[in-house]
């Protein structure tokens, strides 16, 4: 009886052990999981794209070295005086598929994390530096960025005044105020949240822009153009404009209409006054020039009617003739209203 109750004894040490052991192992393992999810560097940059993917914007700038300071950005190459304007949630592209494929740590100790994610369906990747800025209880590691997690976007909008980002439109004259007030191209640097594929364009009455993709990287400055051009609008209202000014030309009764690209020079005596019709109007086609729209030369075609004398032999004709000319404009803005202001070109 005494063995048999000794044995229980060894048999219930050992179970009791062994819970011991299993406990202490999932006690370890649990330890293991905590620590690699929210105190690694990793999980560090982990924790940071699941606040860009939850648009938590202010979540992600108070993450420890998150914030945009001059200091940060001077540290980091970057221009200190960008623009916030673009650090909304409403402008954050999708985050999705977050995963960590690297951490390597430097011989500083800054670990270097690169990470995987798609930024509204497309493929982007980031690496992040990251720094121990502490501890919990001397043994549970604290992180911080080492450099921005923030990207700046040099971006330059060539012949209009704005442009557009998700359903937000954005003057960079806001961000860059010292630009003459009728600039022809502006630009502004801006603070945008990496990684991500941003894309930017400009759409109205008479200008239209292929879409610009900003691809943000951590750290960088990053430089695009959106590239605005003429829509049929803007060539048809610069057309009827033109037309507009031709027609004028043609109502001075003279043989050399003031200010006007055509005209002719009769030896013979003029009897009457002469009428001057549009017959051809100059095709237009305008291009980008340095500070406006410009226009090279355009061919078109006047008609005279006119009453001559010869100076020979007294003879009267009545002179029918087509006279080329040709015209260009030096100049065409849009003005504040949305009217046109175009000069001719001499």
């Amino acid at each position: 009886m005494a063995g048999d109750e000794s044995g229980r004894r060894v048999r219930t040490l050992i179970v009791w052990s062994g819970i011991g052991l299993l406990l202490l192992v999932a006690l370890f393992a649990a330890f293991g999981a905590v620590q690699r999810t929210y105190y690694s560097a990793s999980g560090f940059v982990a924790g940071y794209m699941q606040t860009l993917a939850a648009r938590d914007v202010a979540a992600a700038l108070g993450m420890p070295g998150a914030a945009p300071t001059s200091a940060a950005l001077k540290q980091a190459g970057l221009p200190s005086s960008a623009s916030r304007e673009l650090l909304r949630a409403d402008l954050l592209p999708r985050i999705a598929d977050i995963r960590v494929v690297s951490d390597r740590t430097r011989s500083s100790g800054v670990h270097d994390v690169t990470v995987e994610a798609t930024s509204d369906g497309h493929a982007v990747s980031a690496t992040f530096a990251v720094e121990q800025s502490g501890s919990v209880l001397g043994i549970l590691p604290l992180w911080r960025f080492a450099t921005t997690p923030l990207t700046v976007a040099h971006i330059t909008v060539a012949h209009a005044q704005d442009f557009t980002i998700a359903s937000h439109t954005v003057d960079p004259r806001a961000a860059a105020p010292d630009q003459p007030a009728n600039a022809f191209s502006v630009a502004a640097d801006y603070l945008m949240f990496a990684p991500g594929r941003y894309v930017l364009g400009h759409t109205s009455r008479y200008l239209d822009a292929a879409p610009a993709v900003v691809l943000a990287a951590p750290a960088r400055t990053v430089e695009t153009t959106v590239d605005a051009q003429p829509t049929q609008a803007f060539t048809d209202a610069v057309q009827k404009q033109l037309n507009a000014f031709l027609d004028q030309c043609a109502t001075q009764q003279v043989l050399q209409p003031a200010g006007c690209p055509f005209g002719v020079e009769i030896d013979d005596r003029v009897q009457g006054a002469p009428a001057w019709t549009i017959a051809t109007y100059p095709a237009v086609h305008v291009s980008a020039g340095a500070t406006a729209w410009t226009m090279d030369q355009a061919v078109g075609v006047a008609h005279l009617s006119v009453t001559v004398q010869s100076l020979f032999d007294g003879t009267i004709d009545q002179r029918e003739s087509d006279e080329r000319f040709a015209v260009s404009l030096t100049s065409v803005t849009i003005r504040s209203d949305g009217s046109l202001d175009i000069v001719v070109g001499q």
